[in-house]
């Protein structure tokens, strides 16, 4: 059997995540003489808490996403999404501030129980997180050090929904992260709360 590096698998999970979201959002749905329109688009704005014993002591960050999604079926619905957190800290023992900016590129698929205009979900996914870690400290006399990786996290949320007659919508949403990722040649985890308040719209 042939060895996969971590590298490599990180390389191969963007473009089967892209081809699989594009293939799960073109796919037609049969032709319903009722119901609400199956695809949608939001605005997810919140925050992103650190909870991972590796970043506790760091700040809470802002965190924001624009998702697309479609109902495949009654209750089911897939979505991906593009996002952005941020959080910064000072590393245990050191004089080094630590500034991490994340922009995750994410697949979930949904199960809703809708009752009228109320819709409560639970969602799974994974995603691709392209990770800036940012170093600073008196000690490096003005000049910081810098490094990259992206990084394969999983999550689970519920949310809950509420769609007006013209059918734009309102949410509120928690996912948990579970994230590590290996800048600096150190094993960090980022695994952390996110909270959002979300606007969309169903077409």
């Amino acid at each position: 059997m042939p060895h996969w590096s971590e590298a490599a698998m990180h390389r191969t999970a963007l473009p089967v995540l892209v081809l699989v979201a594009s293939l799960a959002i073109a796919y037609p749905l049969p032709a319903t003489a009722a119901g609400p329109p199956p695809n949608y688009v939001q605005l997810k704005l919140g925050g992103y808490f650190p909870m991972a014993s590796d970043v506790d002591t760091f700040d809470s960050g802002f965190n924001g996403e624009v998702a697309v999604g479609r109902y495949l079926a009654p209750g089911f619905a897939v979505e991906g999404g593009v996002g952005y957190f941020e959080t910064q800290g000072r590393m245990p023992g050191t004089s080094v501030d630590r500034e991490l900016e994340v922009v995750p590129l994410t697949f979930s698929l949904r199960g809703t129980v809708p009752y009228g205009p109320f819709e409560a979900y639970g969602m799974a996914g994974v995603g691709v997180y392209f990770i800036d870690d940012k170093l600073s400290s008196p000690a490096f006399q003005g000049q910081g050090a810098s490094d990259s990786a992206a990084d394969v996290g999983l999550h689970l949320g519920l949310g809950g929904k509420y769609t007006m007659a013209n059918n734009v919508f309102f949410s509120l949403e928690g996912k948990y992260l579970w994230l590590s990722t290996g800048t600096f040649g150190i094993d960090t985890r980022l695994d952390g709360a996110v909270l959002t308040v979300n606007i969309g719209y169903r077409f």
